[in-house]
């Protein structure tokens, strides 16, 4: 069960935040998100943080999604995630964005399965702002633009719920070049 993270998770949260990358964001960091959708799960084995840009009302970032390696692979991650777009949906955001280290293959294939398209993919010296991991060399910039009324469905049922069901806001499957230009298939610079 997806629950709202409280001060008592932090411990925990904070484990699996080391356990899940090299440069790890510190308990001030944490509280601090504490006033943002945090969530977790029940039993604290998984966490995702994101953000609604106070500038423009309509964007949001998933600044963190990560999940105990003894849990990886169980279903958590996506439903944290699942959980997560929903009360964006919710809010009214229509664009939503992340960073994710382009060596994090199951990482990369779940947010490509919820709609989410590589717009950019830059090296470690440029992308040192967004470093997760000290190894990492390359990150992708990630976005999934929102619509309530999308009848194209280019995945299967995510939930039998009606409002866990994301199908109803993934576009078509498409990215944005270096030029702006929107393409049919995904780009890599």
């Amino acid at each position: 069960m997806i629950r709202t993270a409280t001060e008592q998770d932090l411990d925990s949260v904070l484990k699996i935040e080391r356990l899940s990358f090299g440069i790890p964001w510190s308990i001030a960091s944490f509280r601090r998100a504490l006033q943002e959708i945090f969530l977790v799960e029940n039993e604290v084995v998984g966490y995702l943080i994101a953000e609604c840009c106070r500038r423009n009302c309509y964007t949001a970032t998933i600044e963190k999604l990560a999940v105990h390696p003894e849990h990886r692979r169980t279903g958590i991650g996506k439903e944290l995630l699942e959980t997560g777009l929903t009360i964006l949906m919710d809010r009214g955001i229509e664009l939503v964005m992340l960073n994710v280290e382009s060596s994090r293959n199951p990482a990369v294939r779940l947010y490509t399965k919820y709609g989410f398209r590589v717009t950019y993919s830059s090296f470690h010296h440029a992308s040192i702002l967004f470093a997760m991991d000290s190894k990492a060399s390359t990150f992708f910039t990630m976005k999934l633009q929102m619509r309530k009324k999308n009848t194209f469905a280019p995945h299967p049922p995510l939930n039998e719920n009606p409002k866990l069901n994301l199908n109803g806001i993934l576009p078509p499957f498409e990215t944005e070049g270096r030029d702006g230009a929107i393409w049919d298939e995904m780009l890599w610079w």
